[in-house]
């Protein structure tokens, strides 16, 4: 052990500059990686929090809303079943859902307890000011011309809404981000996995003397290839290190610090849990990019 650890110490001092490039590249890459992974859970939590196939949002009124169709106050029941039974036989809708005006004022406590201009705004309302909300799916989501000019002027409803349209450029935005962070780190790690290549077969010329003596006292095939193993895995968890310090500032400064109190009121944001979950996720990618190229290389140059 005490010889295989100064092969490593000369080995990681003769390769300072080699190694210090691989630890670059393999950080941004699995950066641009958890990043990506963030964003989709981002998308997930997103498409959980609103539904991923609700197209209309037909809110009933309440004691202030201001619609013209809300003069009598909150919608009564009898305007309550003519909606339903409106939404029933038009041919466009394919169902729907009624969250009560205390679901719907949890879920906004869920989003505005965020930041603390949120949970100000929470104090000065309360449940009556949250409408009861019919969450309309459609059978073709293009085709909601027709019910919303049916609901829209019936007593009882306040305003009618696309969520599908309200909420398709920020799904468009987060897919975009999604794929280019991906897609740049697969090229950096197809990068990472060449400079693998390159440090193990320059170490191997520069220690070509030391491996052959090694090979005629007779040194097992692992005890030559241990030094460059540990090279690599070293290289790996110091850059998964600094990916997981660049993921925890990310979250600290723009998640918290930026999109929680300027955009809490959109949908709710991704937390700790998940950053740590994508960090764990991208040491264990860090692991296999050093291990599994290493070990390929080495028993290719190193003919063991």
């Amino acid at each position: 052990m005490r010889t295989t650890l100064s092969e490593l110490g000369a080995s990681l001092s003769r390769n300072k500059s080699m190694t210090i490039s691989l630890v670059v590249t393999m950080t941004v890459s699995l950066l641009l990686a958890a990043l990506g992974l963030l964003i989709q859970s981002q998308a997930d939590r997103t498409e959980k929090y609103y539904g991923d196939k609700l197209q209309l949002q037909v809110n009933l009124c309440t004691k202030n809303s201001p619609s013209a169709t809300c003069l009598g106050g909150v919608a009564t029941d009898e305007q309550k079943q003519a909606v339903q039974d409106a939404l029933d036989d038009n041919p466009e809708v394919k169902s729907f859902e009624v969250r009560s005006a205390a679901d719907n004022y949890d879920r906004a406590r869920q989003i505005l307890t965020q930041s603390e201009t949120g949970r100000k705004q929470l104090e000065t309302l309360g449940p009556d000011a949250f409408p009861e909300t019919y969450y309309v799916t459609l059978k073709n989501p293009d085709e909601f011309d027709g019910v919303v000019s049916q609901v829209s002027g019936m007593d009882g409803v306040g305003n009618v809404s696309s969520l599908r349209k309200l909420l398709g450029p920020l799904f468009e935005i987060l897919e975009k981000m999604r794929w280019a962070a991906l897609a740049t780190s697969l090229l950096l790690i197809v990068a990472a996995i060449l400079q693998v290549s390159n440090t193990i077969r320059m170490t191997a010329y520069a220690r070509r003397r030391e491996i052959g003596i090694m090979r005629l006292v007779g040194a097992s095939s692992w005890h030559i290839q241990l030094p460059f193993v540990l090279e690599s895995l070293i290289a790996a968890l110091i850059s998964a290190a600094l990916a997981a310090g660049g993921l925890a500032a990310f979250m600290y400064f723009v998640v918290y610090g930026y999109l929680r109190d300027t955009l809490g009121q959109l949908t709710t944001w991704v937390r700790w849990q998940e950053a740590v979950s994508v960090m764990g996720w991208t040491t264990l990618l860090a692991v296999l990019l050093a291990l599994v190229p290493t070990l390929v290389m080495t028993r290719k140059y190193l003919d063991v």
